[in-house]
């Protein structure tokens, strides 16, 4: 089992053409599959192929992709720009403060800062010619990102397990509960009809009638069995090695379905409060559920 939160960092050299390519790789929870790639505009057609590297790795999440390229050559002779590249930038920024009204002087920190964003990428050579390195990077980037969720995921599983017991543990305190049902509703309409000063013998075949009904009213057995057999399955899910995070969130409903159904049915105040507290055991894991692959 996985989270779908994770980070991952990647890097690697092609040598030849003195070029050093760096990969980030994020990702948070969500329903579907989402990725977006960021890579210098020079590269068309990297984003596609970076979807093709990812697809075996997400089953869905949010996931974001940098890959940042810069020369090798001269690294330590301080930054190197495109000044062409640097004069558009400045251009357009005048543009816009124009614009908006906003007082705009460029000094030397304005520069500065500009340079940093724009280093020269005019001479990276095609992606392609380097995309084993580009991939090289990739791959560590993923698989660092890949043990960062598993480490998640078996905190993740550890935790769901303890949750679902408790589950199960309300579960059973139901079914004790619910045993006494029958007799104690028996009780009390007997001690109803002798205060109404209604003499009725308990084999009288209207209260025979009206326990019948009642018992039938208030079985919640059926419940019971689908909850105990949702726990199973849930615990299944927790150790299958494959994404199980949508299934989990539809059991999740189920369960909520079971407990609402128990509630509804029945009257002793201590089934009531097993099954709030079952809802609201119940909500935890669902908060847990969203951020499982």
């Amino acid at each position: 089992m996985k989270s779908m939160t994770g980070y991952g960092r990647g890097s690697a050299d092609a040598t030849k053409h003195k070029v050093r390519i760096e990969v980030e790789i994020t990702s948070v929870n969500r329903k579907t599959l989402d990725a977006q790639v960021s890579c210098p505009r020079e590269w068309s057609g990297l984003d596609q192929q970076c979807y093709a590297w990812l697809k075996d790795a997400f089953q869905r999440g949010r996931i974001n992709i940098q890959i940042k390229a810069e020369s090798t050559e001269g690294a330590h002779s301080g930054l190197a720009w495109s000044e062409r590249s640097l004069e558009e930038s400045l251009d357009r920024l005048r543009s816009f403060a124009k614009s908006r009204n906003i007082p705009f002087t460029v000094d030397s920190h304005v520069l500065l800062d500009l340079a940093k964003t724009l280093k020269d990428s005019s001479s990276l050579p095609d992606w392609r010619e380097i995309k084993a390195s580009i991939k090289a990077a990739f791959d560590t980037a993923l698989a660092d990102i890949d043990a960062m969720r598993v480490n998640e995921g078996n905190t993740l599983a550890e935790d769901l397990r303890q949750r679902i017991q408790e589950l199960d543990t309300i579960s059973k305190q139901i079914a004790t509960h619910a045993e006494n049902t029958v007799t104690t509703y028996r009780d009390a309409l007997m001690n109803r009809l002798k205060q109404l000063k209604l003499e009725l013998d308990i084999n009288d075949e209207r209260v025979l009638k009206e326990l019948a009904i009642f018992a039938d009213r208030s079985d919640i057995s059926e419940e019971l069995t689908r909850l105990n057999s949702h726990f199973e399955q849930f615990k299944q899910f927790i150790d299958a090695d494959e994404a199980t995070g949508r299934k989990m969130d539809f059991l999740c409903q189920e369960i909520h379905r079971e407990f609402n159904t128990t509630g509804s049915k029945s009257s002793p105040i201590e089934i009531t409060r097993a099954v709030i507290e079952g809802k609201n055991g119940l909500e935890r894991i669902r908060e847990q559920v969203q951020n499982i692959e």
